[in-house]
């Protein structure tokens, strides 16, 4: 299996039989085999999220599936020449068998969902904006009630084992921007993670490794330092 970080959240996989791209927004993408199906995922409507620019990927062997918050106008369907037949919505707590996958949603604590899919032998999860929002400033209950739904959804993952894991990593939240990414590695059991969502900033990743909080699974987190790095596990 071969991953590339392309850029904030965006990740290209690519396995024996197919090949997953997830919340991507138009970056360049690396070479890769168009002869196999291509699976491309948005987590929700979030301009660094989606774009519907997706769609330039084509119809033919593709299949798009996206969460239900993002809406696909009659003008947008004809500029992009969709064809509804390639493209799947699911809002959360759905399961849905999708050609050669199984694709669970979670629901978001921001927006969309997050996905647990399996490709033959393999699991993945991607959190989208699934995370532990925490905000220096924020209204007490506003965050007390961010953590309950954190938690609530998180429990979902809880004794399931993923191949990879891309999930938030976000510099913006301060002194709380491991929270949520150490909740998920203490709640799903993933074979190695990938942090997203740093907004350019990859010294979040060695100052996580740094914490002692983060001894058991240090050495699972994948050292992203730029766009366009690529991973084989």
């Amino acid at each position: 299996m071969k991953i590339t970080f392309l850029h904030h959240s965006a990740f290209l996989v690519e396995l024996p039989d197919c090949t997953l791209l997830f919340d991507w927004t138009g970056e360049p993408l690396p070479a890769f085999d168009r002869t196999l199906p291509l699976y491309v995922f948005a987590s929700h409507h979030h301009n660094d999220h989606y774009t519907p620019a997706i769609f330039r990927l084509g119809m033919e062997g593709v299949t798009y599936i996206l969460a239900s918050c993002i809406r696909l106008s009659a003008r947008r369907r004809a500029e992009y020449a969709i064809d509804d037949a390639h493209v799947i919505r699911l809002s959360a707590g759905k399961t849905a068998e999708i050609g050669d996958l199984t694709v669970t949603t979670i629901r978001s604590t921001d927006a969309g969902v997050a996905f647990l899919v399996k490709a033959g032998d393999k699991t993945l999860f991607h959190a989208g904006d699934l995370n532990w929002w925490h905000w220096e400033g924020e209204d007490p209950a506003w965050n007390d009630k961010m953590a309950r739904d954190f938690a609530a959804s998180c429990d979902r993952l809880r004794g399931v084992r993923a191949d990879a894991a891309f999930l938030p990593l976000d510099p913006r939240q301060e002194d709380a921007f491991w929270w949520g990414f150490h909740r998920f590695m203490t709640t799903l059991d993933a074979g190695t993670a990938f942090p997203m969502h740093c907004w350019g900033d990859f010294s979040v990743i060695p100052r996580l490794k740094a914490l002692p909080e983060s001894a058991p699974y240090r050495d699972r987190v994948a050292d992203i330092t730029g766009d366009g790095e690529s991973f084989l596990l």
